[in-house]
C-alpha cells in the first residue's frame, strides 16, 4: 500500500482523510414511480442555487472548499436539478464532461427537510440518462461506504460497486 511505503520512506506517517466505493453503471434501471416533477439542466441564472448546494454538500460529508468557486472541483461540471411540478428545485446532481468516454456523476444532492421522496433517485437517473445520451461508455459514482441509503439507491438505479478506494492526505516529508 501506498501509504506504508510513504510512511516507511519517509518517517512520516499519512492521514487517512476517506474511505470510498466505487460505481460503474451496469444497466441504467430507474426507481418506478419517479416523484412528481422533472430534471432540468441549470443554466446562468442557477448559478447562486447551485453554489449554495455544492457548499451544502461539501460541509455534509465533512469537505471544505476553497474560497472562490473557480477553485472548487464542483466549478467545471455541469448541474441538473430535480423540480416538482411548479418549478421548485428539489435535488442537484452534477455530471464531468466526458473524457475517454467516462462521465462521473457528482455531486448528488437533496437537502435535509426534502429526503425520502425519490428525488435524489429522480436526478441522478436523470443526469445518468444524460450521459449515456452523449455516448458515454462508462459512468461511474463514488459514495461513502457509511451511508447504505445512498449505496442502495445507486444500486437500484443499476450501478455496480467495482472497488474501495482510501483517499490519503500525504504531509511533506521531514528533509533527510
Amino acid at each position: 500500500m501506498l501509504a506504508e511505503a510513504w510512511q516507511r520512506h519517509t518517517g512520516v506517517t499519512p492521514t487517512l482523510r476517506v474511505r470510498l466505493h466505487l460505481y460503474r453503471l451496469g444497466t441504467l434501471t430507474p426507481q418506478k414511480p419517479f416523484p412528481e416533477g422533472h430534471g432540468r439542466v441549470a443554466g446562468a441564472e442557477d448559478h447562486d442555487q447551485v453554489v449554495h448546494w455544492c457548499h451544502e454538500f461539501a460541509a455534509a460529508v465533512d469537505e471544505t472548499l476553497p474560497d472562490t468557486w473557480a477553485e472548487t472541483r464542483f466549478a467545471d461540471k455541469h448541474f441538473t436539478f430535480w423540480e416538482t411540478p411548479d418549478g421548485n428545485p428539489v435535488s442537484i446532481a452534477g455530471a464531468t464532461a466526458k473524457i475517454g468516454g467516462m462521465v462521473r456523476v457528482d455531486p448528488v444532492y437533496t437537502p435535509a427537510h426534502l429526503r425520502g421522496r425519490g428525488y435524489a433517485g429522480a436526478v441522478t437517473a436523470e443526469v445518468t440518462r444524460a450521459a449515456l445520451a452523449t455516448g458515454a461508455t462508462d459512468v461511474v459514482l463514488f459514495t461513502d461506504p457509511g451511508n447504505p441509503t445512498s449505496n442502495a439507491l445507486y444500486q437500484r438505479l443499476g450501478y455496480v460497486r467495482i472497488t474501495d478506494w482510501a483517499v490519503y492526505d500525504f504531509p511533506t516529508a521531514p528533509p533527510r
